[in-house]
């Protein structure tokens, strides 16, 4: 394999994982937080979701994309 063959093969790099892991950790402390009946914690139960969402919806996306242009 050639070194530009080898280039094209590299995904751009991507917030997507960061992101990920910061809507689990959001999430998780919302849900703690609730568990300890912090009622005013919910909002970051759910926007930790939505982080969460919109990470693996942006990665698998890039991921598609990708796999669209090498086709």
């Amino acid at each position: 394999m050639k070194e530009n063959e080898l280039s094209d093969q590299v995904p751009r790099p991507t917030y997507a994982p960061i992101a990920l892991a910061m809507g689990i950790a959001m999430s998780t402390w919302g849900l703690m937080a609730l568990s300890l009946n912090i009622n005013a914690m919910w909002f970051m139960s759910i926007a930790g979701v939505g982080l969460s969402t919109w990470a693996i919806r942006s990665w698998i996306g890039e991921i598609v994309r990708q796999w669209e242009i090498d086709r």
